[in-house]
């Protein structure tokens, strides 16, 4: 696959209170690395129980694969994961309950992303 240069930011804010919007990210994400396009995935707000060890098992939306095939493609294609510092923090969330593809950041880098991303997308 050649890179286009191009990059999506794709920010996830439901978990599985709501299952179709918590896969999406990940299904645009895949999509993303298809069209050439490298994406970057931030979860914030109660998306935030997605980077959880064993947490997306759970998580199915009708009509998708299931939220951990997705979410093993998106890594195995290079796509990032970043959750927010303080959302993770408010829920007791340990670093050591996260999944080890996940990166924890704080608002400048999300702004960085943001501003360095082609398009940003939210769900």
């Amino acid at each position: 696959m050649s890179d286009t240069g191009k990059k999506l930011l794709i920010i996830g804010t439901h978990a599985e209170e709501s299952p179709d919007k918590a896969t999406i990210p990940f299904v645009i994400g895949n999509a993303a690395f298809a069209m050439e396009t490298k994406a970057v995935i931030i979860l914030q707000s109660t998306a935030v129980y997605l980077a959880m060890k064993g947490y997306a098992d759970h998580v199915h939306a009708a009509g998708f694969p299931p939220l951990t095939e997705l979410m093993a493609s998106f890594f195995e294609l290079g796509g990032k994961l970043m959750v927010c510092a303080p959302c993770i923090e408010s829920r007791k969330i340990s670093k050591e309950d996260l999944i080890p593809e996940v990166q924890i950041i704080s608002g400048g880098t999300l702004v960085a992303e943001s501003v360095s991303a082609d398009s940003v997308l939210t769900y």
